[in-house]
């Protein structure tokens, strides 16, 4: 359960990051095509949503913060290590990974003004607080705000559609 909460922290994470500058600098979907940017903006809100569920049942089931601090070391480096993995092989069959603007353009989203390392830094690092909970990072209403304003873009699996009779 701890590294299953701890996962839920780092994709809780991304979720509310990917809602939290819409069309603004940082904007990591700002350029994609309108169904892409839709889908993966779903996807963070959903992300997002839950990212107490994990955390709740292992605190729930006696989890302790030593225990909980292991397997997030643990998770972050799988995390890192899968992420920079893909990430390679991608750019490698793109034909992609020797060229001086991807490796200018990765440096920029990584270190840039509004690059990933920054913006996951501070929340990233609050898992590792003794009185840390979930909801204590991030925005506990930029999933529902953005579900709700967007409601035209998407429906839930199962919902009847409006032609059903």
């Amino acid at each position: 359960m701890a590294i299953t909460a701890a996962f839920e922290h780092y994709t809780s994470i991304f979720g509310d990051l990917t809602l939290d500058r819409l069309d603004q600098p940082g904007d990591w979907f700002a350029k994609a095509e309108d169904p892409l940017k839709t889908l993966w903006r779903w996807h963070a809100a959903e992300e997002s949503e839950h990212k107490c569920v994990a955390f709740d049942l292992y605190q729930r089931l006696g989890g302790n913060h030593q225990w909980r601090m292991r397997w997030f070391w643990y998770v972050t480096v799988q995390f890192s290590t899968d992420v920079f993995r893909q990430t390679v092989n991608n750019l490698w069959h793109d034909k992609t990974l020797f060229k001086p603007s991807t490796w200018w353009s990765a440096s920029k989203f990584l270190f840039g003004r509004h690059g990933m390392v920054w913006r996951v830094a501070k929340p990233l690092w609050a898992y590792t607080r003794k009185d840390f909970h979930p909801m204590q990072v991030g925005s506990a209403t930029l999933s529902q705000d953005w579900l709700q304003s967007h409601s035209d873009q998407w429906r839930a699996v199962g919902a009847p559609t409006s032609s059903a009779a």
